[in-house]
C-alpha cells in the first residue's frame, strides 16, 4: 500500500523553484559552515563512523596525578586509581524533510539548488549546536557578569584566574569562548571595557578567515565565537556564554549528514530527507573542572 504524505507540501504556490540533484554536497557544505560548537569539543566520530553496531562510547575522564620520587634500589610504585568514564550515548537522530510536487520540479531553475541546500544544512547544524550547548550550559564553575550581556576586563580576568586555578591550560590554543550575539557585540564595542584586549583576525594579517570559520578574534589568546543558540535573555543567572577547554564536552557522529529521496505516486512529487545520527555529552564535574559559564545578574 502506498504511504500517504500528511505533511506540508511544497507547491507551485509556496515553492516556485526546486533543484532535484546534487543535494548531498551542498547540504553538508552548509552544515559544516554553520556548526560552531562541533569543532570546539573533542570529536570521537572516527570510533563509530560507518559502523552499524554500538549505541554508546565510554569516554575516559583522566585527572592529573602527582609524580613520585624514585629511590635507588627500589621498584616504582604504580598508581592504582581507577579511571572514571562517562558514557556518550549516540541517541540523537535528527532530520529535515520536504516534499516537492511535480509541477514545482517542472518549473524549477537549476541555479536555486543552493537555497534549498543551505536551508536544510543550516537546520541540521543549528540542531547540533543546540544539543552541544545544552550540555556545556551545565559547566560547574560560573562567573557573574557586572551587568547583563556586558563583559569587563575585570570579569574576564576573574574567569582566567578560575581557569588557571583549576589547571585548565587556556594558553594551549584549545580553549574557546562562545557568547550570545548581544554579548559578542559588547566585546566588539570600541568604547567597551574589554575591546582594547580583543585582537581581530584582520588586524594580524589573517584577512577574512574568521568570517568563514566563525572566529573573528581572540581575548588573551582565547578564540571568541558567537552563536545564536546561546540565549541573550536578561533573566537572573541565565547562562549567556562560556569559556571552556576542548575536553569539556565530547561529540560523536555515527552517521554524517545523509541525503535520501524517493518518488511518491500519491503526492505526485519527490520526497527528500536529510538526516544525522550523533550524540554529545559534557565532561565536567566538581573535581575535574573544564570551563566557566558567564551569568547575567
Amino acid at each position: 500500500m502506498a504511504t500517504h504524505y500528511s505533511g506540508s507540501a511544497a507547491t507551485v504556490t509556496t515553492e516556485q523553484h526546486f533543484i532535484p540533484e546534487i543535494w548531498a554536497d551542498g547540504i553538508y557544505k552548509y552544515f559544516e559552515r554553520k556548526t560552531v560548537f562541533r569543532g570546539l569539543v573533542d570529536d570521537y566520530s572516527a570510533l563509530v563512523k560507518g559502523k552499524g553496531y554500538g549505541d554508546a562510547i565510554n569516554v575516559p575522564e583522566m585527572s592529573i596525578i602527582s609524580a613520585s620520587a624514585k629511590s635507588a634500589g627500589s621498584d616504582v610504585a604504580y598508581d592504582a586509581t581507577a579511571t572514571t568514564t562517562t558514557q556518550l550515548a549516540l541517541d540523537k537522530h535528527k532530520y529535515v524533510a520536504k516534499l516537492f510536487e511535480d509541477i514545482a520540479l517542472i518549473q524549477s531553475e537549476a541555479d536555486l539548488v543552493s537555497k534549498y541546500s543551505r536551508m536544510m544544512g543550516e537546520a541540521l547544524a543549528r540542531q547540533v549546536d543546540t544539543d552541544i550547548w545544552a550540555e556545556l550550559d551545565g559547566l560547574n564553575q560560573t562567573q557573574d557578569l557586572s551587568a547583563d550581556n556586558t563583559l569587563t576586563a575585570a570579569i574576564f580576568e576573574a574567569v582566567l584566574a578560575t581557569l588557571g586555578e583549576n589547571d585548565i591550560p587556556y594558553m594551549d590554543g584549545e580553549c574557546a569562548m562562545v557568547v550570545n550575539p548581544t554579548l559578542f557585540a559588547d566585546i566588539l564595542n570600541p568604547s567597551g571595557g574589554i575591546a582594547q584586549y580583543f585582537i581581530r583576525n584582520d588586524a594580524v594579517g589573517e584577512g577574512n578567515h574568521g568570517l568563514r570559520s566563525g572566529m573573528i578574534g581572540s581575548l588573551y589568546g582565547i578564540d571568541v565565537y558567537m552563536s545564536n543558540v546561546v540565549t541573550s535573555a536578561l533573566d537572573n543567572d541565565k547562562v549567556v556564554g562560556a569559556v571552556f577547554h576542548k575536553s569539556a564536552a565530547v561529540f560523536a557522529s555515527q552517521q554524517e549528514v545523509r541525503v535520501q529521496s524517493e518518488y511518491s505516486i500519491d503526492a505526485l512529487g519527490t520526497k527528500l530527507v536529510s538526516d544525522l545520527l550523533y550524540g554529545c555529552k559534557i565532561i565536567d564535574d566538581s573535581d575535574n573542572i573544564k570551563g566557566v559559564s558567564l551569568l547575567n545578574i
